[in-house]
This record gives structure tokens, C-alpha cells and sequence, in this order.
């Protein structure tokens, strides 16, 4: 999925509350699991299930105390999950078959489809779901040509195949209905002139980048850049240079900055590039090259162009309206001091 597209996903909040609610639950099962199998325990329970209740409690404390290890606490617990149950599934097909078909462990299997779509951006998922599901059927395949199996198996692998297939096949359905919406809203948060995000982006973003101000202490700047003398621009050569004036402003943003930044046209001639986990101090060297990238852009047939930037840290009892409206004060100040230059605020 297109990280905007991951911004605006209604889910993205929740991944992280639900992971310190599922992971906790697992490790107590686990636990209870191992402590009532008694001395019936096959031998992947007997490596596994400590393992998981020791494991999934140890990454839901990390997970608890330090949030930005999401990005690998998800995807360990996925993994050692998705490894039980396909280990557990080896040993009854390989090795041990249940008389009865398939044993309990099998249920837990769509957990993992469902698992992958909540944690993961779509095509991750999709691809996991289908590896998955390819190494369950070569299993059961590899157990058929040993020779293991009777009719009640069949029957049972039958319908446990079926059904499995059946999950990934809806929640594909799913996740495409819901990328259909956050594509429909993307477009509401798109300047269809310059290919960049707009100003209801803008806020968006910077109400959630503050969130994370005031909660984890990381830094943040803002910058608001305003072409100079731009009324002159249309009013001698046009609206249509004009507007090519504003496409090649729009690419020599985003050929400036990181990946992480976003740049966003804020409404004109204004521009914004907001930037995350930056201080002040590494926040100006940069306004200054781009400042120095537009004062070389050549856009024909105008003479020369500048631009006048603004930029402001956030403070964690900044809103979106007051660190904006700071920064547009130290955009005003360079305005004012002769354009073409870089001011704090």
C-alpha cells in the first residue's frame, strides 16, 4: 500500500493497541495450554508453547514501554505464530496423523490471514497469506505421498483447504473495497496542479505528527516556502507559465527532501514541507539548499526565480493552526527583510 495511503487508513492507529491486547492473551493461552496437556504433549507443544508464552509476554512489555518497535515486535509474533501452527500441522501429516482428521490447532489457522491484514499494508499481506496457505497444502501433499492418509483425513485436509482458501480470497476482497475508499479520499487530499497533497492534508498530518510531539518528546519542523513577485509572473507571462512556475517548484520539493518529509501545496503560490524526527538546526541547512535550488531553477521565458521561506519547531503545546501560523510569521518576516531568504520563528 502507498504510504499516504497507510496515513489515512482509519486502522493504522489501532494496530499497535490491538497488538498489546492479542499479545498478552496468547502468551496466557499458551500457557494454559501447556499446563493442562499433562503428559500427553506432542513434542511441538513441548517446544513451542514456553516458548510462546514467554515470547509473547517479553514483546508486549517492549511493545508497552518502547512504541517505535512495532515495526519488528508485529512481525516477530506473526512469525512465530505462523511457525507453530505450520509445525504443528507438519507433525500431524508427517509423522503422527490424528485419527480424527485434523486436530484442534488447525481452527487457529485463519488467525494468521487475519493477523496479516491487520498488521501488514495489503500487498505484504496478500503475499503472506498465499506463501502460507502453498506450504500448508505441500505438507498435507508430502504426507499423502508417504502414504498417511485415510478417508477421514482427506475429508477433514478437503474442507480445512476450502475454507482456508475461502478466508484469504474474502479478505482480499475486503482489503481492495477498503483501498477503493482510502484511494477516493487520497483524491480529496491531492492538488491535481502539482501532484502534491493539499492543506486538508496538511493538518491532518501535522495533527498526528504533534500527537507524537506531545507524547514521545520527537522532534519536529515546519517549513512554509512563498514564491516572491509571483502576481508579476502571471500578470507579464500568464496563468499558463504560471502554472508550469508551480509544477517545477513541486518537483524541486520533492527532489530535496527525504523520503520521510511530505511536501504540500497549502493554497497559490504557498507551499509547506513538514519534517519529522528534524530540529530546528537541521531543519535550516536544508531550507537553505532548497532555497538555493530555486534561485537556480529556470523556467522559460521568466528571468529568474526565489522563493522566501519560514520555519518553526514544534513546541508540544502547538496545534496545527498555532505551529502553522508561526511559521508563516517567520515566512512574512523574510518577506519583508527583502525575500529570497530563510526565517525562524
Amino acid at each position: 500500500m502507498h504510504p499516504t495511503l497507510e496515513l489515512l487508513d482509519p486502522l493504522n492507529p489501532l494496530r499497535r493497541r490491538v497488538a498489546l491486547v492479542l499479545l498478552p492473551l496468547g502468551g496466557v493461552l499458551a500457557l494454559v495450554a501447556l499446563l493442562t496437556s499433562g503428559q500427553g504433549v506432542d513434542p511441538v507443544d513441548r517446544l513451542f508453547l514456553p516458548l510462546l508464552a514467554l515470547g509473547f509476554s517479553a514483546l508486549a512489555l517492549v511493545l508497552l514501554f518502547r512504541p517505535e518497535a512495532a515495526s519488528w515486535v508485529l512481525p516477530s509474533a506473526h512469525a512465530v505464530v505462523a511457525l507453530y501452527l505450520l509445525a504443528t500441522l507438519g507433525y500431524q501429516l508427517l509423522l503422527a496423523p490424528n485419527p480424527l482428521g485434523l486436530s484442534p490447532a488447525a481452527f487457529w489457522f485463519p488467525f494468521v490471514y487475519f493477523s496479516s491484514f491487520l498488521f501488514f499494508p495489503s500487498g505484504r499481506a496478500v503475499r503472506l497469506a498465499v506463501i502460507y496457505l502453498l506450504s500448508a497444502f505441500l505438507l498435507a501433499l508430502f504426507g499423502g505421498v508417504r502414504g498417511h492418509f485415510h478417508p477421514v483425513h482427506l475429508n477433514a485436509l478437503a474442507q480445512f483447504f476450502g475454507s482456508n482458501l475461502a478466508y484469504v480470497l474474502l479478505l482480499y476482497m475486503l482489503v481492495r473495497i477498503k483501498e477503493g475508499y482510502l484511494e477516493a479520499q487520497l483524491d480529496a487530499h491531492k492538488d491535481f496542479l502539482t501532484g502534491l497533497r493539499n492543506r486538508r492534508y496538511a493538518e491532518l498530518i501535522l495533527e498526528r505528527e504533534l500527537a507524537r510531539v506531545q507524547r514521545y518528546g520527537r522532534p519536529l519542523s515546519l517549513m512554509v516556502l512563498d514564491l516572491d513577485d509571483f502576481k508579476k509572473v502571471n500578470d507579464t507571462f500568464g496563468h499558463d507559465v504560471g502554472d508550469q512556475v508551480l509544477k517545477a517548484l513541486a518537483r524541486v520539493l520533492e527532489g530535496g527532501i527525504r523520503v520521510s518529509d511530505r511536501a504540500v501545496r497549502l493554497g497559490g503560490e504557498e507551499f509547506a514541507v513538514l519534517l519529522p524526527e528534524t530540529e530546528l538546526a537541521q531543519a535550516l541547512p536544508l531550507a537553505e539548499r532548497l532555497r538555493q535550488a530555486v534561485r537556480a531553477l529556470s523556467v522559460p521565458p521568466v528571468p529568474g526565480l526565489s522563493v522566501s521561506i519560514g520555519l518553526a519547531q514544534a513546541a508540544p503545546t502547538d496545534s496545527p493552526l498555532s505551529l502553522l501560523k508561526r511559521a508563516d510569521e517567520a515566512l512574512y518576516r523574510a518577506k519583508r527583510k527583502g525575500k529570497n531568504r530563510v526565517e525562524v520563528g
